[in-house]
């Protein structure tokens, strides 16, 4: 043995250890001896010591090897021990070697001590691995049975032998339920017949089964599982056993399929969003020869937002999408792109008649009133339609197309559909390039305000002014607000643009007032956007903060459809801005849900009648009842009334016979800068 061995020696000779040491060199042995008279000696060297085995006389004048023994004992050491003495009883022996002696050697015998020592140190290495083999036995079923995941081993013909307690308490189900019977994955209701045939041929083939599956609790509940199955064999290559692991994933699918549905569906509806709408158009065309795809938006979509309240719409766009499905062939794809925008993908169309009967039953599925918390709304569509080859043969460029048709369609009056031309992208990149160059008028300061003035007919006097924004493009020259301000609506930009123009019409007033219009007040209107945005009020109080502008000068225009949407965030805003001493007006009076409640409800100030109850008098019965009508019911709520659209002398007497407060109108000027406003006299 080329090892050191180290024995500790219990014997009072020095002689006989030197001896000891050369009789067991010559047996082959490489020896390190450490030799003990006393039991103090021999206890502290067992124990401070690292030894591979004990040797012992036994007698000693001071010491023996029983007492050595039993100290080694008492020490619980499992080196091998060995009693050299010729001066021992066969009685006495046998009592050692049941007291822990491993063996005993007649002293001077050296030819057989060697061969002892050599068989006591690899019994004690073989005791070692068995200790061990059965320390990592242990150690591996405590893993099995405390595993976090279900731990099945079956027979080679699969039936089940062991389950561990994380299966029980992930199905429900006792050990001895299911011991001899086949494992859900090969045997179970959710199985396939080709998904148990892999298996088999999998674990047959000496290779592991991975794969997921759905598993029913004896509770019925169903769940997921990640499982594998892996072969055991014997030396042979004998299959004697399966073992199957599970782990339970029904909370990863169910996030995969959340952030799916998140990622590819819209969440009030249901349906695709424009994504997988995308997806499908495009999977449509590598497998059709011809696909035709159409946008579907609603018309006026907006207004019911702004006069009943956005949940009123998400109410409707959810019966929208239900008639929609409704009238649709199964194998049409639908989906929401966008706010009130739906796409429908149509394959394997035979010709362009399949595809107008389509949007004829899209269109007729609208005719009929949409009945939501008791209002009865009319809700008519604008439809774009484009077909592949002809039009083009990628999803994004379709749909381009088609949205270009459905903006056509809503220009030419709504309530109707138009097939793709190539020319209509033109008018769709005219757009996008006016919404850039939107974007850059307020910085480049191209954005400029006009004032109308608004007149007391009794008197002439000019009592205030309305605040009209114009866009003076450099190369396109004027561009009327009806051009823009719904795009910059639609982008969000009415916010930012607002504010400025909050800001140059208080800075005008403070100009105006230092000209001599003392009591000139200015009106500016804002959008459903503005209020929303909950940034209004701020803007107006450190506008007039910083412009030092007296109470009552400054007039907050809102269209009555912002009024009739009720809703918290627009009563504040409204007090908030009257309790600045702002003054409220609402615009366009009449052209919407008029009602009396809301009169009541907010801090109105003034009531403006719209142009197009104005035009036609007094030639008109029913515009003179009306305009009647409203300059009573205003005067009973207090409220001060402005006529807009005045044009005529018979509109300035018709108005001031029945005692309109303010008028305003091309009859005495139309809006005009500041510049030149400055100059103009009171109308006496």
């Amino acid at each position: 043995m080329n090892e050191q061995l180290k024995i500790l020696l219990v014997e009072d000779s020095e002689d006989d250890c030197e001896l000891l040491g050369l009789e067991l060199r010559r047996g082959g042995l490489n020896t390190a001896i450490t030799r003990v008279e006393t039991a103090r000696e021999f206890e502290e060297q067992l124990i401070s010591g690292e030894w591979d085995l004990i040797l012992s006389d036994y007698n000693l004048p001071a010491f023996n090897a029983p007492a050595a023994l039993n100290i080694a004992v008492k020490h619980e050491s499992d080196l091998p021990f060995i009693i050299i003495s010729g001066a021992v009883s066969a009685k006495d022996a046998v009592i050692l070697l049941k007291a822990g002696a491993h063996d005993f050697i007649e002293k001077g015998d050296y030819a057989r001590l060697v061969p002892a020592i050599e068989r006591e140190l690899r019994e004690v290495k073989m005791r070692k691995e068995r200790l061990g083999d059965q320390a990592t036995l242990r150690k591996l079923f405590r893993a099995v049975e405390q595993s976090p995941i279900s731990i099945m081993i079956t027979d080679g013909k699969g039936r089940l032998e062991y389950v561990n307690p994380h299966y029980e308490q992930i199905t429900g189900i006792g050990r001895k339920e299911v011991l001899g019977q086949l494992p859900d994955i090969l045997a179970g209701d959710f199985v396939s017949l080709e998904q148990n045939a892999a298996v088999w041929e999998a674990v047959n083939n000496g290779k592991e089964w991975r794969g997921e599956f759905c598993n029913q609790r004896k509770n019925g509940e169903l769940f997921w599982e990640n499982v594998s199955v892996a072969p055991i064999r014997d030396e042979n290559g004998i299959l004697t056993n399966l073992l199957i692991s599970k782990e339970d994933i029904t909370y990863r699918k169910e996030t995969e399929e959340k952030l799916y549905r998140q990622a590819n569906f819209d969440e009030l509806t249901g349906l695709p969003n424009r994504g997988l709408i995308l997806d499908r158009l495009g999977q449509a065309l590598r497998r059709s020869d011809t696909v035709a795809l159409m946008t579907v938006d609603m018309d006026n979509f907006k207004k019911v937002n702004e006069s009943l309240g956005h949940s009123f719409g998400d109410e409707l766009l959810v019966m929208a999408s239900l008639r929609l499905k409704n009238c649709l062939d199964n194998n049409y794809g639908i989906g929401r792109v966008s706010g009130d925008e739906f796409a429908i993908v149509m394959s394997d169309i035979s010709r362009i008649g399949d595809v107008e009967n389509v949007v004829r039953d899209v269109l007729d599925a609208f005719s009929a009133p949409f009945d939501i918390r008791g209002h009865e709304l009319f809700v008519t569509i604008s439809a774009g339609l484009t077909v592949c080859p002809e039009d083009g043969n990628d999803a994004s460029i379709l749909f381009k197309n088609a949205e270009a048709a459905m903006r056509l369609a809503k220009e030419d009056g709504r309530n109707g559909f138009r097939f793709f031309r190539p020319n209509m992208n033109r008018a769709a990149e005219e757009r996008l390039v006016l919404e850039a160059w939107l974007r850059k008028a307020l910085e480049k300061e191209e954005l400029t305000l006009y004032y109308q003035p608004i007149i007391e007919p009794k008197t002439g006097h000019i009592a205030g002014a309305e605040a009209l924004i114009r866009w003076l493009h450099p190369e396109k020259g004027l561009i009327p607000p009806d051009k823009f301000i719904p795009l910059a609506e639609e982008t969000g930009l009415i916010v930012s643009i607002g504010q400025w123009v909050i800001e140059t019409a208080c800075q005008a007033l403070k100009e105006l007032h230092a000209s001599g219009f003392d009591d000139l007040y200015i009106a500016v209107n804002v959008s459903p956007q503005q209020i929303w945005s909950q940034t209004l009020v701020d803007v107006v109080k450190n506008a007039l903060v910083q412009y030092d502008v007296p109470k009552g000068s400054l007039v907050i225009e809102v269209t009555e459809s912002v009024c009739m949407a009720e809703t918290e965030t627009t009563l504040t805003a409204l007090k908030a801005m009257s309790d600045l001493g702002v003054r409220l007006a609402v615009d366009d009076f009449g052209t919407g849900f008029s009602s009396l409640n809301y009169l009541k409800r907010y801090p109105f100030n003034i009531l403006k009648i719209d142009r197009a109850f104005i035009s036609d008098l007094p030639e008109s019965n029913d515009d003179a009842a009306l305009v009647n009508a409203m300059l009573a019911m205003g005067h009973s709520l207090g409220l001060s009334i402005v006529a807009e659209g005045v044009e005529t002398e018979e509109h300035v007497a018709f108005l001031e016979e029945r005692d309109c407060d303010l008028l305003q109108g091309y009859y005495f000027n139309p809006p005009m800068e500041k510049e030149k406003f400055l100059k103009l006299k009171d109308y006496t």
